[in-house]
């Protein structure tokens, strides 16, 4: 007992400090991940070679004539993230390429490896996409748009839309304990065969948990730059739970009549502090604030930070709320691309 008590205090004393010394642990975090690199050049290799963009389905030929969609998954992502929309997409006529990437490295450098992606995107022809990317990946995504060297590349195809699902844009405090899930993802490999302590290294040393952060630099610095100009930005926030406001007002108006004096107002405050504890909660883990960005279009569904993008099993016919609204913003379709000249 008393063990666990002073394991308990030791976590709670660290992640006190931490914020005091957050440049000096992601120095020594990358410092780490390079010497493990430079001692298995082998082994990193054959993770890297994971790394980029794929077609999807596996083996698709490339087809101009469609409209391109990128989908970049987030942090610690098991690789299942895509497993509804992706196959949607496709069957509605869409090109999709996913974006895979060591997810735990500095989001600076993720956003390094996706721009040199693009580049060879666009080499094969592909000249406009739309970016689609899950919580971490809209920041790796907006960090590539904004960076000022890359604002006037022509050697990229031009993103004409950027949704952000569940994407905490001012951080989230949950990043403190992204640990468990680089371990999640780890033994979600077990069943590929792919499972390695190494792997966790290859994937980064925890960087871009410091850099998830509030008040990080590097998203201190991502929030200070400029929109990209010629980028639609949408953001699709989860909420764990929705009440309807015209709905309450109609039923206290409805019996206003025989409800005891200064209960209408004390319901709607009510509804306030339950709306605002919501706001809060978001998705459970991207508060309803650190999903807003600034200029970007809002919108909200119900749902978990994964129940809004994906079904938990294969076997599941709901159809998870952000991929409805997420056809309903892409433009252009399918048939209006095909008639373009």
């Amino acid at each position: 007992m008393r063990l666990l008590i002073l394991w308990i205090i030791t976590i709670v004393a660290w992640q006190l400090l931490r914020p005091h010394f957050s440049e000096q642990e992601r120095q020594i975090r990358s410092q780490l991940r390079h010497t493990i690199e430079q001692r298995f050049p082998q082994q990193a290799a054959e993770a890297n070679a994971h790394y980029g963009l794929k077609p999807f389905p596996a083996g698709r030929p490339l087809n101009l004539s469609r409209p391109q969609v990128v989908l970049i998954h987030g942090l610690d992502d098991p690789g299942k993230i895509w497993m509804n929309l992706a196959p949607t997409l496709a069957k509605t006529g869409f090109s999709i390429w996913l974006m895979n990437y060591p997810d735990d490295q500095p989001i600076s450098d993720s956003a390094e490896l996706f721009h040199q992606q693009l580049q060879w995107l666009q080499q094969q022809g592909v000249s406009s996409i739309t970016i689609i990317a899950h919580s971490m990946g809209g920041l790796v995504s907006r960090d590539l748009l904004s960076r000022p060297e890359w604002l006037t590349d022509k050697n990229i195809p031009q993103v004409s839309q950027l949704i952000l699902v569940g994407t905490p844009n001012q951080g989230s405090e949950l990043a403190r304990l992204r640990f468990f899930a680089e371990l999640r993802d780890q033994f979600a490999e077990i069943p590929n065969g792919e499972f390695g302590w190494l792997n966790a290294i290859f994937d980064g040393a925890g960087e871009a948990g410091l850099d998830l952060t509030p008040g990080s630099p590097f998203l201190t610095q991502l929030n200070s730059r400029p929109a990209p100009p010629d980028t639609r930005i949408m953001v699709i926030a989860g909420q764990l739970g929705q009440i309807d406001k015209q709905r309450l007002q109609t039923a206290i108006a409805n019996h206003r009549e025989t409800l005891p004096e200064g209960t209408e107002v004390a319901l709607l405050q009510l509804f306030e502090q339950i709306e605002a504890a919501l706001a809060i909660l978001g998705d459970g883990l991207v508060s309803l604030n650190s999903a807003r960005l600034p200029g970007a279009e809002f919108h909200t569904v119900s749902g978990t930070h994964l129940s809004i993008i994906r079904n938990i099993s294969t076997e599941s016919q709901r159809v998870p709320p952000a991929i409805p609204l997420i056809l309903q913003l892409l433009t252009p379709t399918v048939e209006e691309a095909i008639k373009e000249p």
